[in-house]
């Protein structure tokens, strides 16, 4: 944009501007008062450097060019003086055009990037594998990331109009009430706005869903793509939205209030699980690697809810239910068998 509009403002002031240029330009002008400003500052370098006057030559030109038709071949070097005149009237004149384009492009681009707001500085914080952490943030609402989790924040996030959050993973909010500053997580595809509730948001990269869930207060959940952006989902305490991320479609259960934030305790809930998600719970829950081999357990569903159990209490149940079986060596676990394929 900063191009065209340039090109527009050289256009205006030599006078071959078309509508269209004409148009981007006064559209710039009403936008800002910064832009008019910068432009006057432009109009006025260009109305200067017309009272530059090049070095005229000689002798007129027309007198020249006919003393050059009548100068004899023999008298040639002597005839070169004006052309040289000449040359340098025009040398003036290019070199007084670049060294404008020069001076306005530079005024402009000045003005432009003063006007530039300066980078917004961010804070991550990230829970590793094996571990859930409690963070308290400027506001001095509550987080408690999940296993392999993030949130990033504005470092002004106390001062901000939104109290924005982006999420990778999950995490639970326990969020101060505050009216005038909403506080919104941006979790992949959904988009939380809450204003002081508790809540939980499931969002990891490779799983199939998108999901939130209300302990407390009121939430509200809109999707990030075009067709979801202007519809707001309502949830209440005890309320679950789940997001399909294969067919974007909005799926609205009920949950039990402990299971809200029942991960923080260090439970596991599945329901209608498929196993590829179940074994990356696993996998980052207990800091182990999980090796499938040739096995397809895509098709594999569990439900199933456990405490805050060893591992091989939960792959014992797997086995139970699915004829699943495990080897563990070192910090790989194998697997393979079942009768869900």
């Amino acid at each position: 944009m900063e191009e065209k509009i340039w090109n527009g403002v050289l256009k205006r002031l030599t006078g071959t501007e078309s509508p269209e240029s004409a148009l981007l330009l006064d559209e710039w002008l009403a936008a800002d008062p910064a832009h008019q400003r910068q432009y006057r500052e432009m109009e006025a370098t260009w109305a200067l450097s017309e009272r530059i006057t090049p070095e005229p030559p000689a002798v007129p030109f027309q007198q020249f060019t006919r003393q050059v038709a009548e100068t004899k071949a023999s008298d040639y070097e002597t005839a070169r003086r004006p052309a040289a005149a000449r040359n340098s009237f025009w040398k003036y004149g290019v070199a007084a055009s670049l060294a404008l384009m020069c001076l306005l492009a530079g005024l402009f681009y000045d003005q432009w990037n003063s006007g530039k707001k300066p980078q917004e500085e961010w804070i991550t914080r990230k829970a590793g594998l094996g571990k859930v952490i409690q963070i308290s943030l400027p506001d001095s609402s509550q987080v408690w990331l999940n296993a392999g989790s993030q949130i990033t924040f504005a470092k002004g996030f106390n001062g901000k109009k939104i109290r924005a959050i982006r999420l990778k993973g999950e995490a639970y909010f326990e969020v101060k009430h505050d009216h005038k500053h909403p506080f919104v997580v941006s979790s992949g595809s959904l988009k939380t706005t809450v204003y002081g509730t508790s809540f939980s948001v499931r969002a990891y990269d490779n799983e199939a869903l998108t999901s939130v869930s209300v302990n407390s207060g009121k939430v509200g959940v809109s999707g990030e793509d075009q067709s979801h952006d202007k519809h707001t989902v309502m949830l209440l305490p005890n309320d679950k939205l789940n997001y399909s991320h294969r067919n974007h479609q909005f799926v609205k259960t009920t949950i039990n209030n402990e299971d809200v934030n029942a991960w923080v305790k260090g439970e596991l809930l599945f329901e209608q699980t498929p196993l590829t998600e179940v074994f990356e719970t696993l996998a980052r829950k207990y800091q182990v690697k999980i090796d499938t081999g040739t096995q397809d357990y895509k098709t594999c569903k569990l439900t199933a809810r456990f405490g805050n159990q060893p591992i091989q209490v939960v792959l014992k149940a797997i086995h139970l239910s699915l004829n699943i079986h495990s080897t563990q060596i070192g910090n790989t676990i194998y697997l393979k068998g079942g009768n869900c394929m």
